[in-house]
């Protein structure tokens, strides 16, 4: 259900009565502070509240009102502003009058000495325990990030990290001063994402040490925020980090362990496949690797699978395309190039220069391996695919790209020995390690 109409001070305080929630909890509820709340009860028709109040209170009303919540909204409004006046209204016993702050005589013992430092301790305490950040900017700060997470595919990764930086120490001042629970677990999360992004970058650049620290960051804040989805995101980070670090055995670990946190949520398929599979690849186990591509294929039909290519590190589900390309990857590991081939096929027509590039590139250089590792395999026909995966790539110097691009040459030079092809590749590597490195 949709209201149609502005929300004024007395409907908000009449939404208030009807969830049954204490003026603080109705706070926590809204992101708000616990003055607003009391401005609306006390200037209620004569109280309008703002633009972004309005679609808080719109979505409370739709998605954590029950029906008979809702109903009961519905009586006292229609019961009117006077009812409600008269209903919270503190009659005074009869006989008395309202006594003027100098009127009152407090009896005490002779030991309340009244302002201490205890006292004033306490106080600020009780104080801290009531601030709150101005809910426009936890707002904006959360929209923000996810909007870097959505668009990472097409964004340079380098362009990002000094405002991410900035924003996570900013963030930690923010939780340090915000007393509000509500708000202090959407900072957590927003933290914790923004720890994953500065963690998923620095495996890019191949900064093991730094990118470890801030994914494990990440899964800590996401747990003070008490979100499994980020957590098991967090996770599948860490794992991809390990993974580009040679050290399989704890990228298995980190992705078994996030499947545990994901349970049906949308990572699942991400960690079964970018993380299970992908390493059990690596440690030659071809069951394991059978196993965790078919279960993510499964988790894919019961998720609500996204259209296209979304971001690699999309807290929603992972599309068919990205299990595709990620299975290619696994069973490249496993020397089997037919299998290569199929999920190729399957990945390519979804994956474009627009929409993800880096996706693109790694499906080709996986594509441009097979033909190296296959007996039937043609070195001008790998050449051509890999130059078209580095000229797909020009420009993004990921620690990924690089790897599988240094493993061809490799390869390749292995089995047909030094040729024109292979140099070529080889300066085309070199010209994008040298622009990395001007990137940072």
């Amino acid at each position: 259900m949709v209201r149609a109409q502005q929300w004024t001070g007395f409907e908000a305080a009449a939404l208030q009565e009807a969830m049954r929630h204490s003026i603080r909890e109705f706070a926590a509820v809204l992101g708000v502070e616990t003055t607003t709340i009391n401005n609306w009860r006390a200037g209620l028709s004569s109280v309008t509240p703002r633009s972004t109040t309005q679609a808080i209170l719109d979505t409370t009303y739709q998605q954590r009102a029950t029906p008979d919540d809702r109903a009961r909204f519905e009586q006292i409004v229609a019961e009117g502003e006077a009812v409600w006046r008269g209903r919270h209204r503190s009659p005074l016993p009869s006989g008395t009058t309202a006594a003027q702050p100098s009127d009152v005589h407090v009896d005490t013992p002779p030991s309340d000495v009244g302002v201490t430092e205890e006292v004033l301790a306490v106080l600020a305490r009780v104080q801290r325990l009531s601030r709150s950040i101005n809910p426009e900017v936890v707002q904006q700060l959360q929209s923000s990030t996810l909007l870097s997470i959505a668009h990472y595919e097409t964004n340079d990764p380098a362009a990002l990290v000094p405002a991410l930086k900035k924003q996570r120490d900013w963030l930690s001042e923010l939780m340090d001063e915000c007393g509000h629970p509500e708000q202090r677990r959407q900072l957590f999360e927003t933290a914790s994402e923004t720890s994953g992004l500065l963690g998923y970058i620095a495996v890019g650049t191949g900064n093991f040490s730094t990118a470890r620290a801030y994914c494990l960051e990440s899964f800590h804040l996401g747990n003070h925020a008490q979100c499994g989805n980020l957590m098991a995101w967090a996770r599948g980070i860490q794992s991809f980090c390990e993974y580009y670090a040679g050290q399989f055995d704890q990228a298995l670990l980190y992705a078994e362990d996030g499947l545990t946190y994901a349970g049906a949520g949308p990572q699942n398929v991400r960690l079964a496949i970018n993380g299970v599979a992908r390493a059990k690849g690596q440690l030659g186990d071809t069951e394991g690797v059978h196993r965790a591509v078919d279960g993510a294929n499964m988790m894919l039909s019961r998720n609500s699978a996204p259209a296209g290519v979304p971001s690699s590190i999309s807290l929603d589900s992972y599309s068919a395309a990205q299990v595709a390309g990620n299975a290619a990857t696994a069973y490249l590991s496993l020397g089997m190039p037919e299998r290569v081939e199929e999920y190729v096929r399957q990945a390519l027509p979804e994956m474009n220069d627009s929409n993800s590039p880096w996706g693109r590139s790694l499906v080709l250089i996986d594509l441009a391996r097979s033909h190296v590792v296959s007996p039937e395999g043609d070195l001008d026909s790998a050449a051509h695919i890999m130059l078209d995966a580095l000229d797909t790539a020009r420009g993004t110097l990921m620690t990924q790209v690089r790897r599988r691009g240094s493993e061809f040459v490799r390869d390749a030079a292995a089995r047909w020995g030094p040729t024109a092809q292979l140099q070529t590749i080889r300066d085309m590597m070199v010209s994008m390690n040298s622009s990395g490195l001007e990137h940072g």
